[in-house]
């Protein structure tokens, strides 16, 4: 901006430039929203009575079964996206594939994985998960599998196992600086840097 290249203001100048605000990058939508539509459809197809709890709770309980857990187990970036700006920010768009473990325990848990397995990839997983308000739509689904699970009293329940797979355009919120004014200013070339001859 200066005379010589630099980024101070030559005499005359005056720059203004709005702060950063919010004192970070925000990310949307955050885990516990993609969690909570997720966890919606869920409670949307599987029979009525099926609990539905996060997979990885501390000091918590299982509900009794049948039930479902649901953890989020992998993420993989699916392009280099892109970005756009707005007053204040940055924002970063970057498209992702989530892998969705999903966990069905008690009598029917096999049962229950094929109607997920069914729905995960019929129009209708779509349409619920556009109606949430997130950029979040079903991909693919891998093969159930059973997997072996003892309760407390060391009895054996049905558990299947099933990974979904969703994309999430995920944005990141930059806080970024602007320049809101920059007045232009005039000076006769020839008065401030007489010719040379």
């Amino acid at each position: 901006m200066g005379e010589g290249g630099g980024d101070t203001a030559a005499s005359g100048q005056s720059v203004t430039v709005s702060a950063p605000t919010g004192g970070g990058v925000v990310e949307s939508p955050s885990e516990s929203a993609v969690c909570a539509a997720l966890r919606a459809w869920l409670l949307a197809v599987l029979p009525a009575g099926v609990g539905v709890v996060a997979g990885q709770s501390n000091r918590v309980a299982p509900p009794l079964p049948p039930f479902a857990t649901l953890t989020l187990a992998g993420r993989e970036r699916l392009s280099s996206g892109g970005w756009r700006y707005t007053a204040t920010t940055r924002d970063l768009t970057m498209p992702t594939q989530l892998s969705v473990l999903v966990r069905l325990f008690g009598p029917g848990a096999g049962d229950m994985a094929q109607r997920v397995i069914a729905l995960w990839r019929d129009m209708q997983a779509a349409d619920f998960l556009s109606a949430q308000g997130l950029a979040l739509s079903p991909l693919d689904v891998q093969g159930a599998h059973q997997s072996g699970f003892a309760t407390a009293e060391h009895q054996y329940e049905d558990c299947w196992e099933i990974t979904l797979l969703a994309q999430v355009t995920f944005i990141l919120s930059i806080p970024q600086d602007f320049a809101t004014t920059l007045p232009v200013l005039t000076i006769g070339t020839d008065a401030a840097y007489p010719p040379q001859e």
